[in-house]
């Protein structure tokens, strides 16, 4: 028999903090603070403002600028809508990293109950910050050659002779209710692309607007900026509003990570446990994740010299664009954001300088439902992922730093 059934995991959790980050003005309408977080509070605020009038915006066509012309309509299912993976994606578990047959930390062995088998995975986000372990539920999709067919289980490169990837992660299922009840099971994005697409898909809706400074009409993505220093960065949007000469650089980073609880049972792993005593815990979401294997730019250890290398970039920009950081949680159990100081001490103190410096910060999550048709294990999956909400920032204080 064949049956159809849809996970929703997180739901009752979304509508218990959906209104957290939200301010209101006497006259109604929802207010957005400065760019620079009040430094007499801890918590930087930003409002999400649903629409009551479908509007469109028509941009000038220019050549690799997208407009922005879709529209948009309160309550609508569809303009929430961000993005649909393949449904020609399939249950895996993991097993190891990196795979026995290729050694690469970016290939692992996973085995998919739909083809009775083990295959080679793709994990561009490699271990996930230790939550890419045995017997984790993935969600996988399979790879294809240039003429689009499958690649299949005994494709091998030409260059380096190793089995090559049948398989791309797309999802991971974190699951530590056994940890607490309190901990929701919530699929979370596993491939770093996915960060950008869904902030396009945004732009595209609309939905950053009530957000953002400007109302964009058109965007281009990853162009190269020749800047009056003779350098060139390469932002992740450029965005442009129809009658201002100003464009504002839009820089994404994906958030896969959250702390735990320190009064509540910890994974029994070592790295990547970050944990609050705050007494009214809520799940904050925290970047960078990972170990600090990397050099800074005073030669101290970081988690990311890339990340730290972006904010800086955007500050020092300031004078000749506008800039905004925007981190995408791509986890639907967190109620806030914050700076992981913990792991990397030099990418908080870059963050908050720019923030004070005038760079927007803004934190934005999604949420994903995951179905499934035919009835156990062996069913094909598709993905859909939803605009949420923006987060609050929790901003590290002295305390926090010096302990």
């Amino acid at each position: 028999m064949r049956t159809t059934w849809v996970l929703r995991l997180s739901l009752a959790f979304t509508s218990a903090v959906r209104s957290s980050a939200m301010v209101k003005t006497r006259s109604g309408k929802r207010s957005l603070p400065s760019s620079a977080p009040d430094p007499k509070r801890a918590v930087s605020s930003v409002a999400a403002s649903s629409r009551t009038e479908a509007e469109t915006s028509v941009a000038r066509d220019a050549t690799s600028t997208k407009s922005v012309v879709e529209t948009t309509s309160a309550g609508n299912g569809r303009q929430n809508l961000l993005l649909e993976l393949d449904t020609g994606c399939v249950r895996a578990t993991f097993g190891c990293r990196p795979s026995k047959r290729n050694r690469s930390p970016y290939v692992a062995d996973i085995y998919v109950p739909s083809l009775g088998r083990e295959a080679i995975c793709h994990v561009p986000n490699l271990d996930m910050g230790g939550k890419m372990r045995e017997g984790v539920e993935m969600l996988v999709r399979p790879q294809r050659d240039k003429k689009g067919n499958l690649l299949g289980p005994n494709a091998v490169s030409p260059k380096y002779g190793t089995p090559k990837c049948e398989f791309v992660a797309q999802l991971l299922l974190v699951d530590e209710s056994n940890l607490s009840a309190k901990y929701v099971p919530t699929w979370v994005g596993a491939h770093p692309s996915l960060g950008e697409k869904l902030v396009e898909k945004m732009l595209n809706k609309r939905l950053l607007n009530d957000a953002l400074p400007i109302k964009p009409t058109q965007f281009q993505s990853q162009v190269t900026l020749k800047l009056k220093n003779g350098s060139t960065m390469k932002p992740d949007f450029v965005l442009e509003q129809h009658g201002t000469k100003r464009k504002r650089l839009l820089e994404i980073k994906t958030v896969v990570d959250t702390d735990y609880c320190a009064q509540w049972p910890l994974p029994e792993r070592t790295k990547c446990v970050f944990t609050s005593s705050d007494a009214n815990y809520s799940r904050t979401a925290i970047f960078p994740w990972g170990q600090s294997n990397q050099k800074g730019p005073d030669g101290e250890k970081v988690v990311s010299a890339r990340a730290i290398k972006h904010v800086r970039e955007l500050t020092k920009l300031l004078g000749e664009y506008d800039a905004t950081v925007l981190f995408v949680v791509i986890r639907n159990d967190a109620a806030q954001f914050r700076p992981n100081f913990e792991a990397c001490p030099s990418f908080a103190k870059y963050l908050r300088e720019a923030a004070d410096a005038g760079v927007q910060i803004l934190v934005k999550r999604v949420r994903w439902e995951v179905l499934a048709r035919g009835g156990d294990e062996d069913s094909v999956v598709g993905a859909s992922c939803y605009n949420s909400d923006w987060l609050d920032i929790i901003w590290p204080t002295t305390d926090d730093r010096q302990g």
